[in-house]
């Protein structure tokens, strides 16, 4: 009997002459996040499309047309073999997954590049030996541009705009950074971001940039825009794939994917920089306005962050990892490659 994941690559691979699918390995990969979204569209895409060009075509990765599980439930589905790749948001797997959050540590993110770089060097470096991810196969760790604030009825220039206001945060860091400013915070998914905005039940949202804001459709909603200096925050995901399958690979085509992924996949996120400085030019010109945090501001998101940064610190060191160590080598990396 089919399954649903059988039925989508039957569908998938129909059009391929039946030669050609006798002499390749065909990898389903979830994109959970809608197919005109930045990471869809300008990474994950581009990326599956790359791995059938380095192989010769002897591997070819099918995206399906729809999310078949919910964004937490990513690396569970990859470990049943519902499908095969997929990405997983960090801020979801805080239980699980400790380590990899440092890069939503609060000030500690420059560019999507600079930051994914640092995230996969600290990774390849002081991360992996702890084998948080070792149910799977990690292909790349990425970071989008760090998360801004947006005011719907007018900016966000102090702690007090938020203290009693109802604010839609990711999950996470900046729900947990929001929350200690006395704001009532509802914290669901980014996927999910927009029923929530759109439908007027909050007075703010916080946790993404503008760039993707517009690819969850939820910038149109912002009347200002705050920028933080040394920024707030940064989503974070890894791209795995089932080790059966992995394993199942030759030797060769194993290279040829790892050579397009993890540093060269952190390295790709300049295309999402590039269109992050668009998207705010366009966003200026229909008349949302920017502003930058004032150094009262700043100070006061600081001293509420600290406890967070501490707490990422002892989580490290329970882990075996020199926290501080790992930190301060993943800032002088996102600030090298920015």
């Amino acid at each position: 009997m089919f399954n649903r994941r059988n039925l989508i690559a039957v569908a998938l691979s129909a059009a391929l002459p039946f030669a050609a699918q006798a002499q390749s390995t065909s990898l389903l990969l979830n994109s959970f996040l809608a197919p005109q979204h930045p990471v869809s569209r300008l990474m994950v895409k581009p990326w599956a499309e790359r791995v059938a060009q380095v192989t010769d075509g002897r591997v070819k990765v099918d995206v399906a047309p729809a999310s078949l599980a919910a964004p937490n439930q990513q690396m569970a589905s990859v470990n049943r073999g519902v499908f095969d790749i997929a990405y997983q948001f960090h801020g979801v797997m805080t239980d699980q997954v400790k380590l990899n959050q440092i890069a939503h540590l609060p000030f500690v993110n420059t560019t999507a590049r600079g930051s994914s770089v640092a995230l996969w060097r600290t990774y390849q470096t002081h991360f992996a030996k702890s084998k948080e991810l070792d149910d799977v196969h990690v292909l790349a760790l990425f970071v989008l541009p760090p998360a801004v604030m947006y005011g719907m009825q007018g900016p966000i220039d102090g702690v007090d705009k938020l203290k009693g206001k109802k604010v839609y945060a990711l999950p996470g860091v900046a729900a947990t950074l929001i929350e200690a400013t006395g704001a009532g915070v509802v914290a669901v998914p980014a996927a999910r971001s927009f029923e929530i905005i759109s439908g007027k039940t909050v007075d703010a949202f916080v946790g993404y940039s503008t760039s993707d804001a517009e690819g969850l459709k939820t910038l149109s909603f912002a009347t200002d825009v705050t920028d933080i200096p040394g920024n707030l925050s940064a989503p974070s995901f890894a791209l795995f794939i089932n080790k059966k399958r992995w394993a199942a690979l030759s030797e060769a085509d194993r290279k040829a994917i790892e050579a397009i992924s993890g540093e060269a996949f952190a390295q790709g996120m300049k295309v999402y920089d590039e269109l992050e400085t668009k998207v705010r030019a366009d966003t200026a010109a229909k008349g949302v306005k920017f502003h930058m945090a004032s150094p009262a501001f700043v100070k006061d998101l600081q001293a509420l962050a600290a406890p967070i940064t501490q707490a990422w610190l002892q989580d490290a060191d329970k882990l075996g990892v020199k926290g501080q160590v790992a930190l301060d080598f993943y800032r002088a990396q996102a600030a090298a490659n920015r």
